[in-house]
């Protein structure tokens, strides 16, 4: 359930958000491609080593290595609050997808058609899934089969249960399956899912606090207590 991004998948996303767009805005600068995202990396890095050189030339300080690794650190920064916006929205899905799901099986229990129900949802409903089911409804408008919609919104959503949640969709509509006790069904199993993830995050957070509490509480205190008698042993042992 969590989210990470291999190089690879950064850069299959980054040529779908440019699609979908046109365009990504990393610290406001416009991205069409992965190469204008190297060159702007390259440019910023380069950039900021420069001015910290020439200011610590200025003031007589050897300010190198700090350009370094300034400069290190600002040539990954667009990757990186790239990975995290496409991340968030795939974290963003994840969590809205039960209660989609839930909604969709109701809608289609009441006797609403598959299209209705996403109408439903895009009208009544505010998030990232509602806004990839509008994208979906626009592409079959403009002439795209009804597969190559939900393929499109699937792979937009960056999120692997969404895209397998849109092929159930497709799939239960040809074969002519129940599809309302099938998106039950899925979404009880999203939803234990869901319940897994945030119990192994909860466990993670305990076991940081901990470390955290250790380095920055009982070490600190330890020096307090033994920073006294420090001289004392030393004339000890001496």
């Amino acid at each position: 359930m969590q989210i990470k991004l291999s190089n690879s998948d950064f850069t299959e996303n980054l040529k779908l958000l440019v699609e979908a767009k046109g365009f990504v805005k990393v610290l406001g600068i416009r991205i069409r491609n992965a190469e204008e995202l190297f060159q702007f990396r390259l440019i910023l890095s380069a950039s900021f080593f420069l001015i910290l050189f020439v200011a610590g030339f200025i003031a007589g300080e050897n300010l190198i290595l700090y350009c370094a690794l300034l400069g290190m650190v600002l040539f990954f920064l667009p990757t990186e609050i790239l990975k995290g916006s496409i991340a968030k929205k795939a974290r963003k899905i994840l969590g809205e997808l039960p209660d989609t799901i839930d909604m969709m099986a109701s809608l289609l229990k009441a006797g609403l058609t598959l299209d209705e129900s996403m109408m439903y949802i895009i009208r009544n409903l505010k998030g990232e899934i509602p806004g990839l089911f509008s994208l979906c409804h626009t592409k079959m408008l403009d002439g795209c089969s009804r597969a190559e919609a939900y393929d499109i919104a699937g792979r937009l959503s960056f999120c692997y249960e969404f895209r397998s949640f849109v092929k159930v969709l497709y799939q239960s509509e040809i074969i002519g399956n129940p599809i309302s006790e099938v998106l039950k069904d899925l979404s009880r199993v999203y939803r234990n899912n869901q319940r897994d993830f945030l119990k192994i995050r909860a466990e993670k957070l305990e076991s940081n606090l901990i470390i955290v509490i250790f380095m920055f509480i009982f070490i600190p205190m330890l020096a307090l207590f033994l920073i006294p008698v420090l001289p004392q042993i030393k004339m000890m042992i001496g």
